[in-house]
């Protein structure tokens, strides 16, 4: 089951290319928003399916959500 959800996490272009970025670094929801040009809450959906697959991590800083990838860091489930 869980290869399912990591295929159908990452089958979508938008999660795709936010992964790419999280590579890269770690970026609050808002800063994703900004540079893929789409709303914050569309943003957050994404980001949510990517969390729940095990692909992604949240850090809550006060009102900021940082996202940073889990791929590749001993936090992701194998599958």
């Amino acid at each position: 089951m869980r290869i399912e959800a990591t295929l159908r996490a990452l089958s979508d272009l938008t999660r795709l290319r936010i992964m790419r970025l999280l590579a890269h670094m770690e970026l609050a929801v808002g800063e994703l928003a900004q540079v893929l040009g789409q709303s914050q809450p569309r943003v957050s959906r994404h980001v949510r399916i990517l969390c729940d697959a095990g692909l992604a991590e949240r850090r809550k800083e006060g009102s900021w959500v940082f996202l940073r990838s889990a791929v590749g860091q001993g936090l992701a489930p194998p599958l």
